[in-house]
């Protein structure tokens, strides 16, 4: 347990609610809140600047990562020197817990901001940021649908795997573009089904696959397309989506897949020479 006496209220209050203080401090704060109006609005905005900073900062948590930070992680380049002594040891252990508080009760998400854009503006290592392109339309739909679908559990798709035959028989009557399922299992990626969904007024294949992870990955095309596309792959990046795209023989292409995945644009090519 800790000893506040003697220190500011902003401090004794933050450790009040720490639960850090012995019994005959704590019961002495409780007779000042019990009395004193202003030492309870203090230790109400405390509550809240800490319950708001504890939600931005886990929003910060889950937001995106950068694309290029993740592949850089992924390829192993080594720890930038400039982030590793991050360190808080030349201040009060005290003040340092109390800070976070009384900043997120007056500017919020604003700190959160400005230290992030610290830590990674001052990274010298990493690799240039993907802009992100604007995408073609039907790969728009095709990113709403692919954020729903790869959240479904037991439905991920219409007709599972092991009718990869008839999967082959019915996307290309409905879609008119003929295609033979590609096996990717070399690649890690396994065949989990296929759905038909609609783009651009357009049926649209979709060949659904997962890799050891859980992540989920996809081939869709349709017939013609937006008359823009070109043979060569051209990759987009959507948050947390990525596209590899292109045309062949009449049909535009799309294999999409986290942002993250590094391998995106080989198992595109892949993909694009079998299928």
């Amino acid at each position: 347990m800790q000893q506040t006496k003697g220190l500011a209220l902003e401090v004794r209050l933050s450790a009040y609610i720490d639960g850090e203080l012995g019994e005959a401090e704590r019961s002495e704060l409780d007779a000042l809140l019990a009395r004193d109006d202003d030492a309870r609005r203090l230790l109400d905005k405390l509550r809240a600047g800490s319950a708001f900073g504890n939600r931005a900062f886990e929003d910060f948590l889950h937001d995106p990562v950068p694309l290029a930070l993740v592949r850089q992680i992924k390829q192993g380049p080594g720890i930038n020197p400039k982030l590793e002594r991050v360190t808080t040891s030349n201040l009060p252990k005290r003040s340092v817990r109390i800070l976070p508080r009384l900043v997120a009760a007056s500017v919020g998400l604003v700190l959160a901001g400005g230290i992030a854009g610290f830590i990674l503006g001052s990274t010298t290592n990493f690799v240039d940021p993907v802009i992100e392109t604007a995408a073609s339309p039907w790969i728009n739909e095709i990113a709403d649908y692919h954020r729903i679908y790869s959240r479904q559990k037991a439905h991920l798709v219409e007709v599972p795997a092991a009718q990869a035959g008839e999967i082959e028989r019915w996307l290309t009557s409905s879609v008119g573009v003929p295609f033979k399922v590609p096996d990717l299992a070399r690649k890690g990626l396994a065949f989990v089904g296929a759905r038909l969904l609609v783009a651009n007024g357009k049926p649209v294949a979709q060949l659904v696959y997962r890799d050891q992870e859980g992540e989920i990955f996809a081939i869709c095309f349709l017939r013609g397309g937006d008359g823009a596309g070109t043979a060569e792959l051209s990759e987009t990046i959507r948050g947390d989506l990525g596209f590899v795209s292109w045309q062949k023989e009449g049909a535009s292409f799309v294999f999409v897949g986290p942002s993250s995945a590094a391998e995106l644009q080989d198992l595109a090519q892949t993909v694009a020479a079998v299928i």
